[in-house]
Formats: structure tokens, sequence, C-alpha cells
């Protein structure tokens, strides 16, 4: 839908006051965002980002709608001992597209680790993933807990049993990546796991891992050259009539400052690197 002068995105509500009106490239736009709607017309999800440079993938949408999971491998383990894995849901990550991270923790039967909070001295489950200028990570989103009841105190906490997975929605922004040997380009993610696992009769000592996992990455930084649309729509000519109105700076310019990749070549003012 063509709305050049942001007419309907004001009557509907929905104009990014994030971006200033000041000769800002980008003012005009919508906060970015998706809606699930089942056969009923019922909303069942939806997907709302404050930056413009941010959107959901495919994968989440797709889980979303049809409930779709990963499929994960099993995990080897030592009997009677937690396991997890850390695993990437999509093939590769674009960057400004939301995918998820996902970490898994095998549980053996008749024990559980627990979810937040919990008594002083027991620790709850949690992924942290470490800073990194360029990677944009969002809340981890845990699955549903279910109530326990301790039968010594009766006291009544919340628990996790059997595979949990543990998504935590991320992207990055093309400052982060890492350049192999072989020339390809991967997101390097750096992370800690906690847990404490428990049975009827005891609660074994808490745990913490760090894991690392690199994650196939592409970058867009050459609009006019990477952005190809299926439909025979010429992306970069919209794009570039849409800054063109409102700067005299080249669609690749205002992308290279947008994102920090700014070279002496191309710099116009400080580099904000």
């Amino acid at each position: 839908m063509s709305d050049p002068e942001s007419e309907i995105i004001e009557r509907f509500g929905i104009l990014n006051t994030e971006i200033d009106a000041d000769d800002h490239p980008w003012f005009g736009i919508p906060f970015p965002g998706a809606y699930v709607i089942d056969t009923e017309g019922t909303i069942t999800a939806k997907f709302f980002e404050s930056s413009f440079m941010l959107r959901p993938s495919a994968e989440q949408l797709l889980r979303a709608a049809v409930g779709e999971e990963i499929h994960l491998p099993p995990v080897d383990a030592p009997p009677g001992e937690v396991a997890f894995d850390v695993s990437f849901d999509g093939a590769v990550l674009n960057g400004g597209v939301v995918h998820d991270l996902v970490v898994r923790f095998a549980v053996p039967d008749g024990q559980h680790l627990y979810g937040d909070p919990v008594p002083d001295g027991m620790v709850p489950t949690s992924v942290e993933i470490e800073p990194n200028v360029g990677l944009v990570v969002k809340p981890a989103i845990l699955p549903p807990t279910t109530a326990h009841t301790l039968a010594g105190t009766g006291e009544t906490l919340q628990i996790f049993e059997g595979d949990v997975l543990i998504r935590v929605p991320l992207t990055h922004m093309g400052r982060s990546l890492t350049r192999l040997d072989d020339g390809s380009l991967v997101q390097r993610v750096n992370g800690t796991v906690r847990w404490q696992s428990c049975d009827e009769d005891v609660c074994h000592l808490p745990r913490t891992e760090r894991f690392s996992i690199d994650i196939p990455a592409a970058r867009h930084d050459r609009l006019d050259k990477e952005i190809a649309d299926p439909a025979g729509m010429d992306i970069p000519a919209l794009m570039a009539k849409m800054v063109g109105r409102r700067t005299d700076k080249s669609l690749a310019e205002v992308f290279r400052h947008m994102t920090g990749d700014v070279d002496p070549g191309h710099q116009h003012g400080q580099n904000t690197r």
C-alpha cells in the first residue's frame, strides 16, 4: 500500500514517533509490526518493534500461526544428569530480522528445574547473552511452568520438566559479525546458562555453563545490489525515492550511517562508531 505522505499511517495512530521529524530520511514510516490472525478473524499473536530496523522472521511468524516447533536431535547426557544444547531457529541471520536462539534443557524423568521466583539459596533457570556491539537481544521467552508443592515445607514453586525450550530473540545490525577464513560471515553469540535440578528427595548443586555458537549471517549494507523482490518491484528505487524526499544523501550512505558502518571515504561529520 502506497502512503507517500504518511496520511493513512497517522490516521491509524502508528506513526513511528521514535524517528526525528527534522530532516530524518525515514520520518513518516509506521512502527513495524505484524498480526497473526486465525480463520475466525481473531488476533492470536502480534509482533511489534519500536525500532524501524527490526522485523520478525518467517520462522517466528510461522510458529505463531501454526505452532511449528524446531526439530531437535536427542541430547547426549550421563544417566540422571541434566544436559543442554544451543541451536539457531533458521538458516541464516540477516541484519534486522529477528530469529530465535533456542536453548534446550533435557531434564531426566523424576527431576525438575525451577522457574522464577525461587526461595533464597535456590537458582532459577536462566539464559544470559553477553553484550556485543551491534547484537540486538530481546528478553528470553520461557515455556509455561507447572506448580509443584515441596513435601517437606508445603511451599509451592513453579517448575519445568522434560524438554525445556527457552527462546532468545536476537538479530544483528552489521557491526558484530566475524568473517571466517573461508570468507563467510557469522554472528558469534556467547552466553551463560544457569539451572538447579531437584527430585523428590534432594536438590543438586546449581550449575553454571558457558556456551558459544556461530550463526551463519548476512549483511545488506549495499542495498542497491543485495535487495531483491520476487514480485519484480524495484525496491531500491522506491526506498531511494522516499529518502530523496527528505534528504540529499544517497540510500547506501544513509544506511551506512544508521548501522555505524561509516568509512573515511563516505564520512560526513563525526564518525559515531
